[in-house]
Formats: structure tokens, C-alpha cells, sequence
């Protein structure tokens, strides 16, 4: 018994031993150390003293069934000091029987946890506030980890959850990509994994399966947290299925529109060689003014054709550029339309990036335009002081412009011109602004109208990258 009590006085937990009612019985130097109260302030007191009021009733209840039953209890529960300083400690309270197994005593160990329970709790708010911030997040975002060949889930935001559909459950259960991968051994899946595993960060368009079964289209962003194969990686998926239909759906109805044209172009384009011929067979044979006429008409409907087939290809996108200077390319522009006596200005010397032949018909067709507005022919609407007109292009801050100094577009039909079919002339199509904008367009370009220097148009195009 002597060695026991030694070993209990110089343990380096608080311990107590009260009788079957609670009254303190005996403390050992620790519990002084702990709790404040001298061993004299203690023996005879219930172990009562110590509680702080932080646990209720029904909470001491239990404690107290459980060892009057005969078992052990232990838990964590916060005491207070002598001094009033609450403190928690990790409990253990075992019954101690005599000879006949009745219970005479209780003893009690105490281990101060408050430096590890302020760390816990620290660690938990932290904890609480990554959980918040990734759930913060719009876009799926998951935590994983190689469990040998396979990703296991450590956790997901609540963007996942809602977008994926799976529960807590499965995720936890079952590795991800026979979740979310059709094809849990396709080539691309495993290759985005072992790319992963080697630490490179992929950005891949990826096809994930819903717990519904329905088929999303993703763009997915997958990043090693670690340089080592198991540690973590972060991976988020941008769903992009609604743009990758929107964009096969216009894909699709611009190829019928091509189709469509290439049919009609050529459907028309046979009758109307056929009537041009008879048409100079006739002048041959025949003087008529109508004749000219005519020869106008098949002319206008030539370019209505040219001018809808070009509007019709002009809807794709440009995949890809190359540097161009934008005066060699006025240029060879000016040399294929009809400028009668206009007069050209060259006051750039830029290098843009941009597709030069669509680019050398947006300068055509914009060259046409101030043609046709400023010039003296008279089917047109000629300027009131019958000069020709000049067109002068020059570079902007991020851009590049076309003026002329014809009559101007009034502001109010301004964005009425890039419409397709609207014109102000006689002679015109309607289509030549309208391509001129779905060049701008699909350049990624911005275009707008002004007035020149001398009243007349500017059109400016502005959004401009220079070549890398």
C-alpha cells in the first residue's frame, strides 16, 4: 500500500479518491498543483467544488449512473480552479469494491487538456473556415488523394455536391472516378491521372457522369497540392456544357447556311450566265437602251450572290492569324474594287494579327462603301459639291480607322447599317457594312461610327492585337 501511495503522489496527474456520496477522501500533490485547493481545503469537501457550471444536471446524472453501475467512466468535462479559472480536463473515475464486490470508493484521474483542447478548437475554427471558403467557390471544386492507382475523395465543396449529386456517403466510399467517369479505365482519364501523379498541373475538356446518369461537359483544372504521388491534388470542373452545345448548334447552322448558299449560288448562278450570253448575243443583233439595263440587273444580282456567299462564311470563327501590315493589305485591296476617281490616303504603319484575307475584305468592302456614298456616278447618292472622294486610313491606340469625307451616316441609322440588307442606295446589296461587321466579329474585334474630320464617315476598329 505504501509503494501505491507513492506512486500516486508523485504521478503527474491530479487524483482523488472520494467515497460512494462524492466527499473527498485523499489528493495527491498534482491535484493541488491542478485545482488550486490545498489537500486540507479538499479532504472532507464533495468533489462538487470543482464544477464550473458548464455541464448541466442530466450530464452529471449520467456520470454518476454509470459508476454507481460498477463501469467506468471517462469523457472530457470542464472543471473550475480554486481562483475561479476554468480549466478542462480528459476524466477517468473507476469504482473500487471490497471483498464482497460492493462499491466503497471512487477513484478519479485528471488530465489538464486545456493547451490541447484551445489547439483542437483552433484547428476546428480553421477547419471551419476552409470548409467555408470552399464552399464560397461557384465552380465544383474536390480534394483528392492517390489511394495506389485510385483517387479517393478527402473532401468537396458544396458547388460539387449540388452539380454532382452524390452524397457524402458515396463519395467517401467509392473512388471518384467510377463516380464521375463513364469509363473509369479510358485513355484520357488515365492520363490526366498519371500526369497528376507526376506533378504537372493538366486543364484538359472532359465528359463526368452525374449520379443522375446524365453526360456534363467540363472544363476540368487539376493541380498537385504535393510533390509526392500521394499527396493531394485540387481539381475543379467548369461546366461548360451549355456553350458547348450553343457552339455545335451555331457550328451546325452555319454549315447549313454555307450549304444553303453554295446551293442557291449555283442554282442561280447557271440561269444567270445563261441570260448574260443571250443578253451580249442580243446587243450583237439589236441596239436597245433597255439592253444596258439588263446588263446592270445581271450585274447587281452577280454581286447580291457573291456578297451572300460571303456573308454566309463569314459566321466561323478565325482559328488562326498571322501578322499583317495593314497598309500592303489596303493595298491589294484598292487594287480589286472599283474606285472610279477616289483618292487613297495611307496614314499607317501598323502590323496587326489578324486573318488577311478576311482581312482585305473588310477593307474592300469598307472602300466600296465610301465609294459608292461619296462618289459623282449618278446612281448614287453623290456628294452635293460633286468632288471625289478620299479615304484615309490611320492607326488608333488599339486599332486602326477608315474615314472618308463624303456625306456622313447620320446618327440615328448608325447601328442600322451593319444590318444585312439595309442600304440607302439604288445600287447597292445591303450586305457590304453587314460583312464588314461579322469580320470585326470574329476577329474578336470592336467596330464603331463616327464622323471624320471632314464630316464624312469613320469607322473605327478598336479591340486590335498587335502580332507576338
Amino acid at each position: 500500500m505504501c509503494a501505491f501511495r507513492e506512486a500516486v503522489e508523485s504521478a503527474g496527474h491530479a487524483i482523488y479518491w472520494t467515497d460512494r456520496s462524492g466527499e473527498i477522501e485523499y489528493v495527491n500533490d498534482a491535484f493541488e498543483t491542478q485545482t488550486g485547493y490545498t489537500a486540507e481545503e479538499a479532504v472532507g469537501n464533495n468533489a462538487s467544488i470543482l464544477q464550473s457550471g458548464v455541464h448541466g444536471a442530466r450530464f452529471y446524472k449520467r456520470l454518476w449512473d454509470t459508476i454507481l453501475g460498477g463501469n467506468v467512466w471517462e469523457g472530457q468535462l470542464t472543471n473550475e480552479r480554486k481562483n475561479g479559472e476554468r480549466y478542462v480536463v480528459k476524466q477517468t473515475i473507476s469504482p473500487v469494491t471490497d471483498t464482497d464486490g460492493d462499491i466503497v470508493r471512487f477513484v478519479a484521474v485528471n488530465q489538464d487538456i486545456s493547451d490541447l483542447r484551445e489547439v483542437q478548437e483552433d484547428l476546428q475554427q480553421e477547419c471551419d473556415r476552409f470548409a467555408s471558403l470552399l464552399n464560397a467557390v461557384p465552380v465544383p471544386l474536390v480534394i483528392t488523394a492517390f489511394d495506389d492507382a485510385e483517387l479517393a475523395v478527402e473532401r468537396t465543396n458544396q458547388a460539387f455536391k449540388d452539380t454532382f449529386g452524390y452524397t457524402d456517403r458515396q463519395l467517401e466510399t467509392s473512388p471518384l472516378d467510377e463516380l464521375i467517369v463513364e469509363d473509369p479505365e479510358s485513355g484520357q482519364a488515365r492520363r490526366i491521372n498519371e500526369r497528376v501523379k507526376r506533378g504537372e498541373r493538366v486543364r484538359e475538356e472532359v465528359t463526368r457522369r452525374t449520379a443522375a446518369g446524365e453526360q456534363r461537359t467540363f472544363l476540368l483544372t487539376a493541380t498537385p497540392l504535393g510533390s509526392e504521388p500521394h499527396e493531394e491534388s485540387l481539381a475543379t470542373y467548369l461546366d461548360i456544357t451549355d456553350r458547348k452545345q450553343a457552339q455545335e448548334e451555331l457550328e451546325r447552322r452555319t454549315q447549313e447556311l454555307e450549304d444553303f448558299a453554295n446551293v442557291v449560288s449555283h442554282d442561280l448562278r447557271n440561269p444567270l450566265n445563261i441570260a448574260s450570253g443571250h443578253v451580249d448575243l442580243l446587243a450583237t443583233e439589236h441596239e436597245s437602251p433597255h439592253i444596258e439595263t439588263i446588263r446592270n440587273a445581271h450585274e447587281r444580282m452577280q454581286e447580291l450572290i457573291e456578297n451572300i456567299l460571303m456573308l454566309a462564311r463569314q459566321g466561323k470563327a478565325i482559328d488562326e492569324t498571322e501578322p499583317v501590315e495593314l497598309a500592303a493589305c489596303l493595298e491589294d485591296s484598292w487594287a480589286m474594287v472599283e474606285t472610279a476617281d477616289a483618292t487613297l490616303d495611307v496614314r499607317t504603319t501598323r502590323t496587326v494579327s489578324a486573318d488577311e484575307s478576311r482581312l482585305r475584305q473588310l477593307f474592300g468592302n469598307l472602300v466600296r462603301n465610301a465609294v459608292e456614298h461619296g462618289s459623282t456616278s449618278p446612281d448614287t447618292q453623290a456628294r452635293q459639291d460633286g468632288g471625289e472622294v478620299t479615304i484615309t486610313v490611320g492607326d488608333l491606340d488599339d486599332g486602326f480607322y477608315v474615314a472618308d469625307d463624303g456625306p456622313g451616316i447620320p446618327a440615328g441609322e448608325r447601328e442600322q447599317v451593319f444590318e444585312a440588307g439595309h442600304t440607302s442606295t439604288e445600287s447597292g446589296t445591303g450586305f457590304g457594312l453587314s460583312i464588314v461587321a461579322e469580320i470585326v466579329e470574329a476577329h474578336g474585334w470592336e467596330i464603331a461610327i463616327t464622323d471624320s474630320e471632314s464630316g464624312g464617315a469613320r469607322f473605327e476598329i478598336t479591340g486590335v492585337a498587335d502580332p507576338t
